[in-house]
């Protein structure tokens, strides 16, 4: 698969989505929300963001398989680990778009084996694109992003979703980095907050009980900016995986302090 075209086509997909979700936001009484097995949050709009999506690559890359969010689990289980899918998160950040809160987006990411190889973050809130291709750096809006530099943790930028951890590693979390650092954030939806961290405007983000849409597409940003993520063991996850995940992401140079932290 030429990755040039699977980019143009993610980001025009991930565009006519992105104008859904922001045509829909703020008229609550549409949304028909009801609850997950998981406890998150699930409306009509995801459902045809993520219809919208599918039926669009289907048409461009016929054959090519789909992990998506709100796809039966037996289906996204059954993508082998030898060839090409796609992985798609319709609408990032639930609970925000539930509440009012413009702070979600839409992630399509290709993958080919445990590899992703191209990743789109659209966010019709603020006008904003992350994309990155294997190999070729990580843009916003077709402009060059990059990592922080910072290190010493009096200094650090942190988004933190911690409350699902147990009671000791919560409490750890607390201690040993939320007292230390300048700045703690929760900002409500994990691809913008690791393309947050790509693009400078983060040093880090921990996050807990996530799926791997949340983080297919905006973990290759992070990392074409010159960042890492690993779950809490410090090991990547090999795609495609179907259990829950928790990560740390940051700018490389203080992954492993934070990981000794938790």
């Amino acid at each position: 698969m030429e990755l040039h075209d699977a980019l143009k086509h993610s980001l025009a997909a991930g565009r006519q989505a992105a104008k859904l979700l922001k045509d829909n936001f703020g008229n609550s009484e549409s949304y028909n929300v009801s609850v997950k097995n998981d406890r998150s949050l699930v409306t009509r709009v995801d459902g045809e963001s993520q219809a919208l999506i599918l039926s669009y690559l289907k048409k461009q890359f016929p054959g090519v398989p789909f992990v998506a969010e709100e796809q039966d689990k037996q289906v996204n289980a059954g993508v082998g680990r030898d060839g090409y899918y796609f992985v798609v998160d319709p609408l990032d950040g639930t609970a925000s778009f539930v509440i009012g809160i413009p702070f979600f987006c839409t992630s399509i990411a290709l993958c080919k084996g445990p590899e992703t190889l191209v990743g789109v973050i659209v966010d019709p809130n603020h006008n904003e694109e992350f994309t990155a291709v294997n190999g070729r750096g990580a843009r916003l809006n077709g402009n060059r992003i990059s990592v922080t530099k910072r290190r010493n943790i009096d200094e650090l930028y942190l988004n933190v979703n911690h409350t699902k951890f147990d009671p000791q590693r919560f409490e750890r979390i607390n201690q040993n980095i939320l007292k230390k650092i300048r700045r703690f954030h929760k900002l409500g939806s994990l691809c913008l907050e690791v393309s947050y961290v790509a693009s400078g405007r983060l040093d880090g983000t921990i996050n807990n009980d996530l799926s791997m849409w949340d983080i297919a597409a905006a973990g290759l940003v992070l990392e074409e900016a010159g960042g890492r993520w690993t779950s809490l063991n410090g090991i990547k996850p090999s795609f495609p995986v179907f259990e829950k995940l928790d990560i740390v992401a940051t700018n490389g140079l203080i992954h492993d302090d934070i990981l000794r932290s938790l």
